[in-house]
């Protein structure tokens, strides 16, 4: 068999991490190649301490459905320094007519003089270097020296890997930007819902609210944070006020009906949106929020309603859009968010009206009331939009 090993850190595994395995494989016509994840890295720690055994998994989501790919345990399970000697040795216990190969990138070709003995590994396995996307390096001379120096077999292959960085991704999550693109659906998702790449207080609040959810409704919450990452930088919000508020907008989600409608205080018995009211309650009482921006997205995440803010808008819509939703024009849906805040929520209203109309459900007033405001905004009529308040001092003067 021909062998190819790629290992790394995989915190977390992206996208050019699968390029290279893919690329790899096809080019050098590969039987298997193994993706490695590291114990405990030779060179420096893992950035956040995240468990091998999440990385592991992570691994093991990113390369879902590819042929002749496999995450391989055996770091983890040795302990210890994960250097690519020793891992290599297993394998050539395991597998004595296999032939070799270690996948490297162009960025890591350099640096193989400074491995642990690099004379035993290239004794032991070929070199396939993985270019990457508008990095221009001088590989070629690299890998002559390679060869004069040590004997080694490298090649160069022809097709180039993108250039994302699991360092940047680790900060992008961190203060709550997006990461689309940078992983794959599964690992992001699943990245979300470990909140393993999350400050610390963020974590501390997943970890009840996860408690309290069902894990379904669970799944939709943190695809509602993906959703409001990618919105928050679109439509210039704060994002990790963004984060907090799709991670709590349904908090009360999984409470009983009485209690859900006790908390909203609302009284026209539309049970299905109590939990929108009730949330921002729960949200105050039970998980300590006092940022009225959070709580007022909370509250309006499911009706809207008059005077809505951009960041009202921004959660209303992520629980819309999120990318775990398959209900039926959830894709125009999602097409349509433009810059324009206000188009894209007079369309999305009208949507949500449309779906409970469909379903033989009451429609809530706030609702209607949601309309009218966006519609107003429409019409720029100051008047119609500034609610008008009478005071004393007006009543007197019109007497």
């Amino acid at each position: 068999m021909r062998i190819g090993l790629l290992g790394g850190t995989f915190n977390p595994i992206h996208r050019a991490h699968v390029q290279m395995a893919q690329i790899a494989r096809d080019e050098a016509a590969l039987d298997l190649v193994l993706l490695m994840p590291a114990a405990d890295p030779p060179h420096k720690p893992v950035d956040g301490e995240v468990p091998a055994s999440v990385r592991l998994w992570l691994a093991q989501l990113a390369i879902f459905g590819e042929a002749r790919m496999e995450v391989s345990d055996a770091e983890i399970l040795r302990g210890g320094k994960s250097y690519t000697l020793l891992t290599l040795q297993e394998l050539v216990l395991r597998c004595p007519e296999a032939e070799l190969f270690l996948i490297i990138g162009s960025d890591m070709l350099s640096d193989l003089p400074n491995w642990y003995h690099p004379e035993e590994v290239l004794k032991m396995a070929s070199v396939l270097c993985v270019p990457r996307v508008g990095i221009d390096q001088d590989d070629e001379q690299t890998a002559q020296m390679l060869r004069e120096r040590y004997g080694a077999s490298v090649r160069l292959l022809s097709a180039k890997a993108d250039v994302i960085s699991s360092t940047d991704i680790r900060a992008r999550l961190s203060a709550g930007l997006p990461v689309e693109g940078m992983l794959s659906d599964l690992v992001e998702q699943a990245v979300y819902e470990s909140g393993d790449y999350f400050p610390q207080e963020v974590r501390a609040l997943q970890e009840k609210c996860r408690a309290a959810l069902s894990p379904k409704r669970y799944h939709h919450v943190c695809g509602t944070m993906r959703a409001a990452a990618a919105l928050a930088v679109f439509w210039r919000q704060d994002a990790q006020k963004a984060r907090i508020a799709a991670l709590l907008h349904d908090c009360a989600k999984c409470l009983d009906l009485l209690s859900q409608e006790v908390l909203s205080g609302d009284e026209t018995g539309i049970a299905p949106v109590h939990h929108a009211f009730a949330g921002a309650v729960v949200a105050r009482m039970e998980y300590g929020i006092t940022d009225d921006a959070i709580l007022g997205a909370i509250r309006r995440h499911t009706t809207g309603d008059w005077g809505m803010t951009d960041f009202d808008a921004l959660i209303f819509s992520a629980d819309l859009i999120e990318p775990t939703r398959s209900f039926s024009g959830v894709e125009d849906d999602r097409a349509r968010v433009t810059e324009d805040i206000d188009g894209y929520m007079r369309y999305a209203l009208r949507r949500v009206a449309q779906l409970v109309a469909e379903k033989g459900r009451q429609a809530h007033p706030a609702s209607a009331r949601a309309m009218a405001w966006y519609a107003a905004k429409q019409r720029g009529a100051r008047e119609a939009i500034m609610k008008p308040t009478q005071t004393n001092n007006d009543t007197e003067e019109y007497n």
